[in-house]
């Protein structure tokens, strides 16, 4: 989805769009297939328009709920046999099969399962929409994906061992998620098209939308990206910015997102609140502490072969050379990773490691 995964992608005019919008829609009605098209933003020609592009669509995208991933390839058939595709290319990433129809016009069909369909509507709705929002959720470590509203979980970084991280999805239920941000329903409904300005006013109003998050150097960054509608975003934002004033809105969820950027409250008490709007806590204190004792775990040398007894072995060497050696060693037994190097150190001989560890060495130090 984006336009891009073919060279010379043709661009869509509107009538283009409806067109093909509905050849694919009677195909997919004839196969009794649950489907839907993500709305696009109300003035996307506009906008395009303004960017120079008199086309406004990049690409058709399509999500279709089909359960039994068997049957899939088959209904991608029956699309490709209508609008046709261009010399047989074609692209599977995932869910997402990609082609060209025979004008080279993108057609994306985004696979789902059926319970997935309504919020995947939603999720894809008035293109960069959700990215922005994304932006936003970022500096108070939650996400927003595919799987839904999603909490962001890591440890303090550890020498040697660096942040240990994970997720966990605390809803996909677009009312929920509405509620918790501060954002209309519409905004969310997979139905209403929204404008440029209006996803603005949107945005700028929600609880999580705070002016330092988008300076001029994150805009600079983010327009390099090349995408109207987000650039339209910033243009407005820029007319907006000396009327532009944080409003504290007495809201529970407000105060707690402003405490955590304000450093007025510890992380691990943020994420359990944040667990707790969600009926989530208990599993956000497991999945946290799981994430400290591996993070605990990783930070101990093994007590077999680590850099100090490493060092021992290499006397007159100096640490910065008894590092590349510690290196050299790990590149050559780690597999695909930390895990790996630590099951090769248990497992091998002391012998084998030390006549490892003269190989690196001699490699490196001229004796």
């Amino acid at each position: 989805m984006g336009g891009d995964a073919f060279p010379s992608t043709q661009r869509l005019s509107e009538e283009e769009y409806a067109r093909k919008c509905e050849e694919i829609r009677q195909v997919l009605s004839k196969a009794e297939v649950s489907f839907g098209f993500p709305v696009e933003v109300a003035d996307k020609a506009e906008v395009c328009k303004e960017r120079g592009k008199d086309k406004p669509y990049g690409d058709v995208d399509v999500i279709i709920a089909v359960d039994d991933k068997e049957n899939r390839p088959s209904i991608v058939d029956l699309v490709q046999n209508v609008v046709g595709i261009e010399g047989d290319k074609q692209l599977k990433n995932d869910t997402i099969y990609s082609f060209l129809s025979i004008e080279r016009f993108q057609i994306d069909l985004m696979f789902c399962e059926q319970e997935h369909l309504e919020f995947l509507l939603a999720f894809e709705s008035n293109n960069d929409f959700g990215a922005l929002l994304g932006h936003l959720l970022t500096p108070l470590k939650l996400k927003w994906s595919n799987l839904g509203l999603v909490l962001k979980l890591e440890t303090s970084k550890v020498s040697g061992v660096g942040t240990c991280k994970a997720e966990v999805a605390l809803t996909s239920d677009v009312s929920e998620v509405c509620r918790f941000l501060g954002l209309p329903g519409y905004s969310l409904d997979g139905k209403t098209r929204m404008s440029t300005r209006e996803m603005f006013e949107v945005l700028t109003r929600t609880k999580v939308f705070f002016t330092g998050d988008y300076d001029e150097n994150y805009q600079v960054r983010e327009r390099r990206k090349r995408r109207p509608v987000s650039d339209a975003f910033f243009n407005f934002l820029e007319s907006k910015q000396g009327d532009l004033v944080e409003e504290e809105k007495n809201d529970e969820v407000e105060i707690l997102f402003r405490n955590f950027r304000n450093n007025s409250i510890e992380y691990e008490e943020y994420i359990e609140i944040i667990g707790e709007h969600f009926n989530k806590k208990e599993e956000v204190i497991e999945r946290f502490n799981l994430l400290k004792e591996t993070g605990s775990r990783k930070a101990k040398p093994n007590p077999k072969f680590n850099f100090q007894i490493l060092c021992s072995w290499c006397p007159g060497i100096d640490q910065n050379t008894v590092g590349k050696i510690m290196a050299s060693v790990k590149s050559k037994n780690s597999g695909t990773g930390k895990a790996d190097f630590e099951d090769w150190i248990n497992q091998t001989e002391m012998e084998e490691i030390k006549l490892q560890v003269e190989k690196c060495r001699d490699s490196l130090v001229k004796i």
